[in-house]
């Protein structure tokens, strides 16, 4: 019945307009929906809500911190975002997976912070080249200022702009309107100095600032700078300084991206690329929520030995059927052992109880390069224990049994003394 209805309209349309207008009726009715679909993947890639991410997607988890100060308790801080750089929320203990020295650790605790209490220190580098006049950077001023009015807490921000030369248009501060007044008086003109806008940014950032970043944007390639990409790399690694790039316009995989890439990968941060200007907001927007949300996940290792160990920590997560991982480590405390003797008194009498004296550890005996020197109380040598030897059965290197009695005894580490006491013999 359907496809008799479509004949009918079709021989109507035929009759009307025409064999070739048909034809082009027919090709924009199939092209329609399509564009329609290419259009809406677009703006959701664009627009993606933080909780979004569909079978196709990537997923990428990044170890922030791990902390081991209230040992064997351990917390780590991690990051989950999809392949366009926007957080994914609303994960729980199902979602992950920590492995310590590949041993599964359970249970877990999964708790999403969506405001560290220390707050975030962001300088927002804005490129101020000629070639941004005009929509370009109003949109971009919109954007960066968008960024100040989601500033939380203890939230501080910088602003620096570059072209010729990079300048600091405000410093930090949590005062929103300071910070989007001197925004809005940044004009585009000059060349473009990418490198020396980070290290001159990386300056504006005192030791005692935490949880530092940098959100830089750009429309090129850098063309006139003084400080080299090394230089500029080395500056970020060395302060801790994670660098979120934002690439406006550029041609996909250029070299002027490549570098925009390198430089939010090897810092910790992430790159994002903006078709055009009316993109921004979305992804200062996008930037501002990454950097104030986490999740905290908590375990008690499965070794509470304080022994001082380095210990490596893998985290899994999964969603949907994709899945990321990332790793830290962090070292046990080292807890000095009891060096014990016993039993003590000892009764080598044969009886198969208490018939040896232990010297040990902790659990562990001792070093082999330890020896153990017992000796009458006059300082006459009895018996000489080393390569691991630590059991003394109450005689002397000629197998003879000594008489009851308090024997006192050395442990050297090489030729040093490093712990002595004294045995009771008993019979």
């Amino acid at each position: 019945m359907r496809a008799k209805q479509l004949n009918e309209i079709f021989k109507k349309i035929r009759q009307k307009l025409g064999f070739f207008s048909l034809l082009i009726f027919v090709i924009l009715l199939i092209l329609v929906p399509n564009l329609h679909l290419l259009s809406f993947d677009k703006n959701t890639k664009l627009n993606n809500e933080a909780s979004f991410l569909s079978n196709s997607d990537s997923l990428t988890l990044e170890y922030d911190e791990i902390n081991a100060s209230n040992f064997p308790h351990i917390v780590s801080l991690v990051t989950v975002t999809n392949e366009a750089g926007f957080v994914i929320d609303e994960l729980n203990e199902n979602n992950f997976e920590v492995f310590e020295d590949k041993v599964r650790e359970l249970p877990i605790e999964v708790v999403e912070l969506m405001s560290p209490k220390m707050g975030i220190n962001v300088v927002l580098a804005i490129d101020r080249s000629s070639s941004m006049e005009g929509q370009p950077i109003n949109d971009a001023k919109l954007a960066a200022s968008k960024f100040v009015e989601l500033m939380q807490g203890n939230d501080k921000s910088a602003i620096v702009s570059f072209a010729n030369e990079a300048r600091t248009d405000y410093p930090f501060s949590s005062d929103k309107d300071l910070l989007k007044d001197a925004i809005s008086k940044i004009e585009a003109n000059g060349y473009t100095v990418i490198f020396d806008a980070l290290v001159h940014s990386v300056f504006l950032m005192s030791e005692d600032l935490e949880n530092r970043a940098i959100i830089l944007l750009t429309d090129g390639a850098d063309n006139s700078s003084e400080h080299t990409y090394q230089e500029a790399l080395n500056a970020l690694i060395s302060c801790e300084v994670r660098v979120f790039t934002i690439g406006l316009g550029l041609n996909l995989n250029s070299p002027e991206e490549n570098i925009l890439k390198e430089l939010a990968n090897k810092t910790g941060g992430l790159y994002y690329y903006s078709p055009t200007s009316n993109d921004l907001e979305e992804i200062y927007k996008a930037i501002s929520m990454l950097l104030h949300h986490r999740y905290q996940i908590s375990y008690t290792t499965h070794n509470p030995a304080k022994d001082g160990t380095l210990r490596h920590v893998r985290i899994d997560v999964m969603v949907h059927n994709t899945t990321s991982s990332d790793t830290a480590s962090y070292r046990a405390p080292y807890e000095e052992p009891a060096f014990e003797v016993i039993p003590n008194p000892f009764t080598p009498n044969e009886d198969g109880f208490n018939d040896r004296i232990e010297f040990r550890k902790g659990w562990y005996g001792i070093p082999l390069n330890w020896a153990v020197t017992i000796m009458e109380l006059t300082g006459k040598v009895v018996k000489h224990l080393s390569n691991g030897e630590t059991f003394w059965d109450g005689k002397d290197e000629s197998g003879k049994l000594m008489l009851p009695g308090c024997y006192l005894y050395i442990i050297f580490d090489g030729s040093r003394a490093i712990h002595r006491g004294l045995i009771h013999l008993i019979r």
